[in-house]
């Protein structure tokens, strides 16, 4: 029986937080009335059974209220300024000089800080809040909408480049993830799904590119190559995207942030 509890305990993951304990302890209870053959019968029934279940609460519980109009409208604010960051660094580099250009290109991620913020913070709450969930949405909200800011500072304080490295993948990444849950979910238009996916890919290539330059000279060639391909796909798509979001969020579209 304490194996049969340990797979209940794995099988109940499934199970959206609130209904864990209780379905393991009837399934538990309606074991233990059984003996032999019968038993290990049962437990298969219940556990090929967790998914349905799972899918039936979810289908059940009732959605979470839509975020404010004042929350959509500044989070699409973020959004909007994103563009016009990275498209006057790209365009007006000449003018603004090559390091406040790669600046401004820098930082216009962080627009993006509103819109990853708000997602994570119902998603955790979603799937039960507590200490843990909203502590993992607050360093995603700071580590993916800040762009390269928020890990680079972690970088230069502990002296460890990889911080930078790995941190510059994090927002495109998230982007990508979160544009295909959209997409599955039918939560907006699928072009501007998929331009979220291209978006984030490019992101990413661009983000991780700077950083493998500035800190490994050996790289430098290969990540020279794929950061201006990655430029290619960012501008159109990230750009589109950035606007096209910032639009629909001012306009009290807030699937997106569902």
């Amino acid at each position: 029986m304490r194996f049969l509890t340990t797979v209940l305990a794995v099988a109940s993951l499934i199970l959206p937080p609130p209904h864990r304990a209780r379905w393991r302890e009837e399934s538990a209870g309606l074991l233990i009335e059984v003996r032999g053959v019968r038993r290990w019968w049962f437990a298969l029934d219940i556990v090929l059974k967790a998914p349905v279940l799972a899918w039936c609460h979810r289908v059940a519980e009732p959605p979470l209220p839509q975020p404010g109009r004042v929350v959509a409208a500044l989070t699409g604010a973020g959004l909007l300024v994103m563009p016009l960051l990275g498209g006057s660094a790209i365009l007006f580099a000449s003018a603004l000089g090559e390091g406040a250009a790669e600046f401004l290109f820098l930082v216009s991620p962080f627009g993006m800080f509103g819109f990853v913020a708000v997602h994570t913070f119902r998603r955790a709450r979603r799937h039960g809040g507590g200490l843990p969930r909203y502590t993992g949405a607050a360093l995603l909200s700071i580590f993916a909408g800040t762009g390269p800011v928020a890990s680079g500072a972690l970088s230069v304080a502990v002296g460890v480049p990889l911080i930078a490295i790995a941190g510059a993948v994090v927002p495109g990444v998230w982007l990508v993830v979160a544009s295909a849950v959209s997409l599955a979910r039918r939560d907006c238009p699928r072009s501007l799904a998929l331009l979220g996916v291209a978006g984030g890919l490019g992101l990413t290539g661009v983000l991780a590119g700077v950083q493998l330059v500035s800190h490994v000279p050996a790289a430098a060639p290969v990540a020279s190559a794929g950061t201006m391909l990655s430029v290619l796909l960012l501008i159109p798509c990230y750009l589109i995207w950035s606007a096209w979001t910032g639009v629909r969020l001012l306009r009290g579209r807030t699937g997106q942030l569902a």
